[in-house]
């Protein structure tokens, strides 16, 4: 069983809006999600190793102005406990995202 997903959004000025979620697996793996709101189409998965890599990308998003989404879908306004190993970010609630899994297995473009 996997765990669940954190997962956060990006709503760009035109109105188009990008998701990127990220999850630590059993079995010492990560698994990283991307594509539009709503649809994360595509995905990585990463050996436990590379969590810095991963916690830098999280931290760059959020510079960029992703924020973190509850399990509805709707933005956190304030979250509880921080997220270890990441300075700055809290960590909200997990997201289960198998149920839209779209079976597309790691597309690069």
């Amino acid at each position: 069983m996997s765990g669940a997903f954190r997962i956060y959004r990006y709503h760009h000025p035109d109105g188009r809006a990008k998701d990127w979620a990220w999850r630590e697996d059993p079995g010492r793996t990560l698994t990283v999600r991307w594509g539009p709101a709503g649809r994360l189409a595509q995905r990585k998965t990463y050996p436990a190793t590379a969590l810095q890599r991963v916690e830098q990308t999280l931290r760059e998003k959020l510079r960029k102005g992703y924020v973190l989404l509850d399990d509805q879908g709707r933005r956190l306004e304030s979250v509880p406990a921080s997220t270890p190993g990441i300075p700055g970010v809290e960590k909200g609630p997990s997201i289960d995202l198998s149920r839209i899994d779209t079976g597309v297995e790691d597309v690069w473009f």
